[in-house]
């Protein structure tokens, strides 16, 4: 991680707040996203680890990710669906898994995310202090509010999922990916790869409106393609 100027560990919500009204006070969490370089900064972190977030808990079909549960915890819990713990898994290694957070990875909005998209076919709302509480697709597209903390996700975790992959090696970050889940006879999709986020698309038409970027995977045609191919299959394992 960067070289920061002070670290803090708050024991409230409160105390956590203020600082975070503070100038250059960043939200430390698993602390995977944090490390982009070697480089003496500003930066003071705010470290959650003390506020009790990480429990996981089920409300009839919904159950509730404290921002602070880990990758890795959500992958054993029996309270999440078997295709959904399979995707956690492979989100990333095992050593990162067990420090990448809930919160950490919807803040972070990566457009690579398998496990983003997946919490957003599942009907996502994020739970926040600072900030009123709103659906994951309208966090991803507009970004955490400043000064506010992510306290919470609560999915649906009823129906049944399915996943679809391309990548340069099984072990490789997916060039795309398509999930997909079907509950009260809806199937809800959403595409890795294609944006800057991952996005929620139309099962019956995923490419539409969608400007992949290119890189040395893949071009955006092969792009386009793959997300037409990807997610068909996806829509057909949710079924």
């Amino acid at each position: 991680m960067p070289l920061v100027a002070a670290y803090h560990r708050p024991r409230n919500l409160e105390d956590a707040l203020s600082l975070l009204a503070e100038p250059d006070h960043v939200v430390l969490a698993g602390g995977t996203s944090i490390n982009a370089d070697r480089d003496a900064s500003d930066i003071e972190v705010v470290d959650l680890q003390a506020l009790g977030l990480d429990a996981i808990v089920a409300d009839g079909n919904r159950v509730r990710l404290g921002a602070m549960a880990t990758l890795g915890s959500v992958a054993e819990s029996g309270l999440i669906p078997e295709w959904l713990q399979t995707i956690s898994r492979a989100e990333s290694p095992s050593t990162l898994r067990n420090l990448a957070t809930v919160g950490g990875s919807v803040a972070t909005r990566s457009g690579e995310s398998l496990f983003l998209a997946a919490l957003l076919v599942s009907d996502a709302h994020v739970e926040m202090a600072g900030a009123d509480s709103q659906s994951l697709a309208a966090l991803v597209e507009h970004g955490v509010p400043d000064g506010a903390i992510i306290t919470a996700v609560s999915i649906d975790a009823s129906g049944t999922g399915g996943e679809a992959i391309t990548g340069r090696t099984p072990a490789d970050v997916p060039i795309v990916a398509a999930v997909a889940r079907t509950a009260d006879g809806r199937t809800t999709l959403a595409l890795t790869g294609v944006a800057a986020t991952p996005v929620l698309a139309d099962p019956n038409n995923p490419t539409a409106g969608l400007r992949p970027p290119a890189d040395f995977r893949g071009t955006a045609e092969y792009r386009l393609m793959l997300a037409q191919t990807l997610s068909e299959r996806a829509v057909e394992a949710a079924r």
